[in-house]
C-alpha cells in the first residue's frame, strides 16, 4: 500500500537525497531541477517532513516517507508544520506592503524573501527572518522556494548571502524548471538534483491513486499527453486541453501532408487569449501576461506531443524524421520568442509558416 506522503518514482533522486540531506553529510542548499509537473515539489515536501522530524525511523528513511503518528508527523500531514516553509509568488498577497500586494504575480519579490525567509527592512517595514529563528521543535527548518526562476537578480543576490553562511540546522530547496536561470554563484552553493518524467508503470500507479474525475476520452488523452508528468494531467483537466487539441490537431495533420491551414495561428492565439482572460477574471492577482505564457507553453507542448507521436510512426523514414525534428525546433524557437516578449500574434504567425516550411518537403519528396 502506498504511503499517503510517499513519492512515486524518482528512485535515483530519493537515493541521492537519502545519502545526502537525510544523512546530514551534504550541503544545506539544494536545487531540484527538471520538467514541470513531475514531482519536484512533492519530493521537496516529503523530504522536509523527514528532515524536521526528530522521531523519524530507519524504516521511514528507507521508505522515503515521513511518519504520520509522531508529533511532527501529525502537523506535517495537516500542512501546518511551523518548521516547513513553502515560499511562492502567491505570498506577495500576504505582504503588509500595499504595493507588493497589488503587484501582478510575475516574480517572487524581494519583500517576500525578506518577510518569509531572510528578514530585514523593506519600505519602512521591518521583518524578523524566519531562517534565523530556532526551529519550533528544536530539530531543523526547511525552506522550499517554488518557481525559483522567478527570483530576480536582487532577490537572488540577497538569498546568496544566506546560502554563503546558512543558519544551523536550516535547509533550502530551490525548485525550478530552469536551473540555468539561477546565478552561477547560487548554483555553486547548492547541490543540484535533476528530475525526469515517470515511467509508464509509475504513471499508472499515480493515476490510480489520484482517482481523477472526467470523461473517459478526456482522461485517456490526458494520460497519453502527460508523457510521464502528473502535473500535465492536472493541467489537461483544469484547462480543458482535450477540447483545444480537438481544434488544432486536424490543422497539424494538414501540415503533415503539406497543406497549409490559413487559420492555424489565429486559432492558437484565440485559445491562448481566452485562457489568459479567464485566468485573470478568476483571480485578479493573476497577470494576464503570465497566464498567456503558461497557456502558450501548454499549446506548444500539445503540438510537440502530436509531432512526437508522428515521429514514432515515421521512425523507419529518416527523411520524415528529419522534417519533424525541424518542426520541433520551430516550436522551441517560437516559445523562446514569446517568452522574450515578442508580439504573440506575430510569433504564432511565424510559427505556422515555419511549421509549413519544415514539413512541406514531405510532399515534394514523394
Amino acid at each position: 500500500m502506498t504511503h499517503p506522503t510517499s513519492v512515486i518514482g524518482h528512485e535515483r533522486v530519493k537515493a541521492v537525497l537519502t545519502r545526502g540531506v537525510l544523512s546530514k553529510r551534504s550541503m544545506p542548499a539544494w536545487i531540484f531541477g527538471g520538467p514541470a509537473g513531475v514531482g519536484k515539489c512533492t519530493t521537496a515536501r516529503v523530504l522536509a517532513g523527514l528532515v524536521v522530524d526528530p522521531e523519524v525511523s530507519a524504516e521511514d528513511l528507507a521508505a522515503f516517507a515521513p511518519p504520520v503518528h509522531t508529533r511532527s508527523g501529525v502537523l506535517f500531514e495537516a500542512g501546518t508544520h511551523p518548521d516547513i516553509h513553502l515560499i511562492s509568488k502567491e505570498l506577495a498577497l500576504e505582504s503588509p506592503i500595499r504595493e507588493v500586494r497589488e503587484r501582478k504575480l510575475r516574480t517572487i519579490p524581494v519583500a517576500v524573501l525578506r518577510q518569509q525567509v531572510i528578514g530585514g527592512m523593506v519600505d519602512g517595514h521591518s521583518f524578523d527572518g524566519p531562517a534565523y529563528v530556532k526551529p519550533y521543535h528544536g530539530h531543523a527548518k526547511v525552506f522550499i522556494i517554488d518557481e525559483a526562476e522567478l527570483l530576480g537578480l536582487d532577490a537572488q543576490n540577497l538569498l546568496l548571502k544566506t546560502l554563503e553562511e546558512p543558519p544551523p540546522n536550516t535547509y533550502f530547496i530551490l525548485i525550478t524548471t530552469r536551473p540555468d536561470s539561477l546565478l552561477p554563484t547560487i548554483r555553486s552553493r547548492c547541490q543540484t538534483v535533476l528530475f525526469g518524467t515517470l515511467r509508464e508503470q509509475q504513471m499508472q500507479e499515480w493515476l490510480e491513486a489520484a482517482a481523477l474525475e472526467g470523461q473517459p476520452e478526456e482522461l485517456e488523452w490526458a494520460a497519453r499527453f502527460a508523457d510521464g508528468s502528473p502535473g500535465r494531467v492536472h493541467a489537461s483537466i483544469d484547462e480543458g486541453l482535450h477540447a483545444w487539441y480537438q481544434v488544432f490537431a486536424p490543422m497539424i495533420d494538414k501540415l503533415l501532408v503539406g497543406r497549409f491551414p490559413a487559420n492555424l495561428s489565429s486559432e492558437l492565439n484565440r485559445m491562448i487569449e481566452e485562457s489568459a482572460t479567464a485566468a485573470e477574471k478568476a483571480d485578479s492577482s493573476t497577470s494576464k501576461e503570465v497566464a498567456g505564457r503558461r497557456a502558450t507553453r501548454l499549446l506548444v507542448s500539445m503540438i510537440g506531443f502530436q509531432l512526437q507521436q508522428q515521429l514514432h510512426q515515421s521512425i523507419d523514414d529518416p527523411s520524415a524524421c528529419e522534417r519533424i525534428a525541424r518542426a520541433l525546433e520551430c516550436l522551441f524557437e517560437a516559445e523562446q520568442q514569446i517568452n522574450s516578449s515578442v508580439n504573440r500574434k506575430l510569433a504564432l504567425a511565424g510559427l505556422a509558416s515555419n511549421l509549413h516550411q519544415a514539413l512541406a518537403p514531405a510532399v515534394a519528396a514523394r
